[in-house]
């Protein structure tokens, strides 16, 4: 900042020197002091105005950046994703720098009120509903708050049910029958069976399955064998009972009709029970260690457990089974032989008759020894490196670069996953503990491997299913594997519609049994964006293809060839060759309604 300093100037006399002063020379002094005076405020004037100027400059900040820290409000609406009906009393809750809650009014109306500027995440809850990011194939939805913010509206899809009666043939109800109900599950484009609980039927014979998802489910009731009612103890031995039966009546799972369930729908399934003589089953389990105990199960003849029905004295190894109405059967038993070495035992029943001294002994679980073999065919400069060799530094690989795992094709039998054994360095694939049954064989290699071939016995198992008995001595699964691997990459179209994100799936038209690859992709942001790359799929034999690019392929069972010949018109075929690098652009398949 500039100041002017007023300097008063005297004139001192020098010795000798007498000033003559005149009325004109002082005239002429003083305009000349009045002269100055003005041309130094000229100058000062100029800086006093800039410096007004940067004073008075708006802000540069980028708008985004004056609305942070400001507040505003989130309101929206909660529906019926059915009816479209709004939802009263809904928890809705918001997820940011803070969590909130509040509840829906009568109109199905919510509103936040203060929410900083921020990215959130919405999510609305009530009983008999599911919220949408519990669908598989939805996320929790997310806003951008600001002043722009758009009313929002929450989906909620209400509980499916399955509710029915179960009756003797004369239509007489059946209170204290026992209801099992199934869930197939598809994971990966395969089929997998869950448990979804257990009901029993009321005095009139009612039963009733609630809070269940969209999906596939099996039902079966029984077996049961009414106690008679006596006033008199003890109470006479039943003679007869109901046998246990899938919807709509019949034996085993693989004959029963699925009940397919959509959103807020209540499905029926009534039963019809046949009344059968009972028999009693009794005999002696061998093979266990004293101080260990022993699990003993009745199961239906699809392997589904039947609840409390064994009987069994570990001090002597005896079991019993009283009142079971005649019907197929499978019993097992299970315990322990030692530290991680598991024992089991099986037997397969056909009751016609009352059955004793029946004798199981138990012997350990199958376990299956992998043997992985290598073949480095990638032109040099690809990294490749063989993980059953030593590494050129001389350090060991840990393990062959391979993932197993064994896929039950029916319910009551698990799957089973290789684990890695053996000291550092020398480690090998096994797979322990395998029940007896059928299995799909899943083989899934590290980068830069792919699966030449996989045999078992005389098995290929990249066309054919594995099937294990506990007669047979298990044998060695022998896996090779090779890198002069293809790689696929593209985009896809939506053709019409919004373009969203998408699952790409690839299948071997040749190997069936081959587990599909999948890949992600995901649209550009911009509509007037540059295409993206996509997706790419990484480590695949060189062969012919199926590609397949889904909006949701949740709940497709792609790996079931049946289930895809409905897509097969909308698949592009692609053949690779080794160490090739192809691309494509796909079809959007569309299968359901996208989220919003």
């Amino acid at each position: 900042m500039h100041m002017l300093y007023l300097v008063e100037l005297r004139a001192v006399p020098l010795l000798g020197w007498t000033p003559r002063w005149t009325p004109t020379k002082f005239l002429r002094r003083l305009i000349a002091a009045f002269l100055l005076a003005i041309s130094c405020c000229a100058h000062l004037i100029p800086a006093r105005a800039q410096t007004a100027d940067i004073i008075q400059t708006p802000s540069s900040e980028s708008p985004s950046s004056q609305i942070r820290g400001q507040r505003f409000a989130v309101s929206g609406t909660v529906i019926d994703a059915v009816t479209g009906e709004p939802i009263r009393k809904a928890l809705v809750q918001i997820y940011g720098a803070h969590q909130r809650t509040t509840f829906t009014d009568g109109d199905g109306r919510f509103q936040f009120d203060g929410i900083p500027a921020d990215r959130v995440s919405l999510d609305a809850k009530k009983p008999g509903y599911f919220s949408e990011h519990e669908m598989r194939s939805a996320v929790q939805r997310q806003l951008e708050v600001g002043p722009k913010s758009d009313s929002v509206v929450l989906k909620l899809i209400p509980e499916g049910v399955i509710a029915g009666k179960v009756t003797t043939t004369t239509g007489i109800p059946l209170e204290h029958v026992p209801l099992s109900l199934t869930y197939l599950n598809v994971r990966e484009g395969r089929r997998h069976w869950e448990s979804k609980g257990l009901a029993v039927t009321a005095e009139d014979g009612r039963y009733r399955f609630a809070n269940l998802l969209p999906g596939t489910y099996y039902v079966a009731a029984g077996p049961i064998t009414p106690l008679p009612e006596t006033l008199f103890a003890p109470p006479p031995e039943p003679k007869t009972g109901y046998p246990g039966v899938y919807y709509p009546g019949v034996a085993d799972l693989a004959s029963s009709s699925p009940i397919s369930v959509s959103a807020g729908q209540q499905a029926e399934a009534n039963f019809s029970l046949n009344e059968v003589p009972v028999y009693n089953i009794s005999g002696t389990i061998s093979g266990y260690m004293p101080n260990k105990g022993v699990g003993v199960q009745l199961c239906d003849q699809s392997g589904s457990p039947l609840s409390g029905r064994v009987q069994f004295s570990p001090d002597n190894g005896r079991f019993d089974v009283h009142g079971l109405p005649s019907g197929d059967y499978v019993l097992k038993a299970f315990s322990q032989l030692g530290p991680n070495q598991p024992a089991r035992a099986e037997a397969r029943l056909s009751v016609a008759s009352n059955i004793f001294n029946l004798h199981l002994t138990l012997g350990p679980m199958i376990s299956i020894p992998i043997s992985v073999r290598t073949e480095s065919r990638a032109p040099a400069g690809t990294g490749a490196m063989n993980y059953s060799r030593p590494s050129p530094q001389g350090l060991s690989s840990p393990g062959p670069p391979l993932a197993a795992r064994l896929l039950a094709s029916k319910p009551g039998t698990s799957d089973s996953y290789a684990t890695l054994e053996g000291p550092p360095g020398q480690q090998s694939l096994i797979l322990r503990n395998v029940e007896a049954g059928r299995y799909s064989v899943e083989l899934m290699p590290q980068p830069p491997w792919y699966v030449q071939s996989a045999e078992y016995s005389q098995i290929n198992l990249l066309t054919d299913d594995l099937t294990l008995t506990d007669e047979v001595p298990p044998l060695t699964m022998e896996v090779i594997l090779r890198n002069d691997v293809a790689t696929l990459s593209g985009t896809v179209i939506p053709r019409s519609g919004a373009d969203v994100p998408a699952t790409v799936v690839v299948i071997s038209e040749r190997l069936p049994k081959a587990s599909p690859r999948t890949g992600y992709y995901n649209p550009p942001r911009e509509k007037s964006a540059e295409p993206a790359d996509g997706f790419m799929i990484d480590s695949l034999a060189p062969g012919d293809y199926l590609v397949l690019a889904f909006d949701h392929a949740e709940g497709i069972e792609y790996s079931n060839p049946d289930v895809l010949q409905n897509y097969l018109s909308q698949a592009t075929h692609v053949t690779l060759a080794p160490n090739q690098r192809a691309r494509v652009t796909l079809d959007l398949i569309r299968t359901g309604e996208s989220s919003d």
